[in-house]
């Protein structure tokens, strides 16, 4: 399943991403002209990392397979179009060939067409494959099972798209049952950059024979550039039922997910702003069932370093000169995570549990600006003393009660006495200089 999960990931990149983000033909409409500016971009794709392979030209369409042969350029190219990928996801492409069937002017809405579907995968999602997933492989590029259609608008101004709907058996030992539904997006452009772009999943459904189970219902995705940089942006999501189970019947199930997301970049900092929302979260684990209900998050995050970011997701793997060059100016500008609120209104434990009231904690952590960097090399735990922190949590009566009687929390709790507000149980908690207070007493 991990293999298989890693293939949707890289297809649903390809799709979204190589199509409908990266064909852009220029403004003439006729077919000629259109061909030529196919041409041209094939030519940019090739200088930075693709392989064009088995072409095939004829009057009104062509054919010919992308082939993701260079990841380091592959992805430079991408990000310098607006679209965050770094190199270990680029590089984890290798070796992925994907078949393109290109239409002009067919059609009202459309002055390029594409079907677009993998003839071949990552070299190495095939080196971790099992025998089993290998056969799932080979059946997804005989029979097309992943296909995605995109149309390209004729003012070359806008696209939509949709993946061909999928209902497919995975014949091996553990069977594999794929559903894929109402799958569709479409976006806008300005010139060559991604502006906004949108997209819907009515149903994407994962189930073994074993029991293994992932479901997805009712996806609605909006997502709008605000600038010429990736760092500048809102996105929405909503999600209907979320949910995963293993063969033990242990997981999890979210309904009504509601994130939100924003980000602005200003004098070489970038900034992230979030916020979600959860109708309930039922969680079968190990240690027990538990069920949230009415979940509600904010956070920020600032100060962070966009030349450091960019650093960081160029570098190789095994660079680790480059890495603590890059860190070093990560860390140079103080970083600030502030939770301003994360909260649930009603929490059970066990099947058989009531319903009690929740909780609500907020916190802001703060990495002051570095300036020994020596000192932090020679004693990494140096920056324990560039943090601070301070975090306020209230727990109602009743879930401090059902939190005393948790073997993993016992002790805890009876270490660390709150401070009872009311119908709360209050802890603030401080990190500074080193030194750690709970309720105004020093613990280190």
């Amino acid at each position: 399943m991990p293999n298989l999960k890693k293939i949707l990931i890289l297809l649903a990149v390809l799709f979204v991403g190589a199509a409908g983000y990266y064909f852009t033909f220029g403004s003439q409409k006729i077919t000629d002209e259109l061909k030529a500016q196919v041409e041209l971009q094939l030519q940019t794709l090739q200088k930075n990392g693709f392989a064009i392979e088995d072409r095939k030209i004829e009057a009104k369409q062509e054919h010919f397979v992308l082939h993701y042969a260079d990841p380091v350029k592959i992805g430079r190219y991408f990000r310098s179009k607006n679209i965050d990928l770094s190199n270990e996801d680029a590089e984890a492409l290798k070796g992925l060939k994907i078949g393109v069937d290109l239409s002009y002017l067919d059609g009202a809405y459309s002055a390029v067409s594409a079907d677009l579907y993998p003839i071949a995968f990552p070299f190495s999602t095939l080196q971790e494959a099992t025998p089993g997933e290998k056969i799932m492989m080979e059946k997804i590029i005989q029979e097309k099972i992943f296909l995605a259609h995109i149309d390209i608008n004729k003012l070359f101004t806008a696209f939509k798209g949709y993946l061909k709907d999928i209902d497919t058996i995975f014949e091996s030992e553990d069977p594999v049952t794929l559903v894929s539904k109402g799958f569709k997006f479409e976006g806008t452009y300005d010139e060559q950059f991604l502006t906004s772009s949108s997209n819907t999943i009515k149903q994407l459904s994962i189930a073994t024979r074993s029991g293994i189970k992932f479901v997805l219902d009712k996806l609605e995705g909006e997502y709008e550039q605000e600038g010429k940089s990736i760092y500048d942006f809102t996105s929405k999501y909503k999600v209907g039922k979320l949910l995963f189970r293993d063969e033990t019947n242990r997981g999890i199930t979210l309904k009504e997910l509601d994130f939100k997301a924003s980000g602005e970049a200003e004098k070489g900092l970038a900034s992230s702003h979030f916020k979600f929302k959860l109708k309930s979260a039922d969680i079968n684990e190990p240690q027990g069932k538990h069920l949230f209900e009415d979940l509600t998050s904010k956070a920020s995050l600032k100060n962070i370093s966009i030349a450091a970011l960019d650093k960081m997701e160029q570098l190789d793997p095994d660079d680790d000169e480059g890495f603590n060059a890059a860190f070093k100016e990560f860390l140079a500008g103080g970083i600030v995570l502030k939770v301003d609120e994360f909260s649930a209104k009603k929490v059970r434990e066990a099947d058989k549990g009531k319903m009690v009231d929740g909780f609500d904690i907020n916190a802001v952590v703060k990495i002051d600006k570095v300036t020994n960097f020596k000192q932090l090399e020679e004693n990494p735990f140096a920056l324990l003393n560039i943090i601070d922190t301070t975090m306020h949590l209230e727990f109602s009566n009743e879930l401090y009660l059902v939190l005393q009687k948790r073997p993993e929390l016992a002790i805890a709790m009876i270490l660390f006495t709150p401070v009872s507000k009311g119908d709360k149980m209050v802890f603030d908690i401080e990190y500074k200089d080193g030194a750690l207070k709970i309720n105004g007493q020093p613990i280190l």
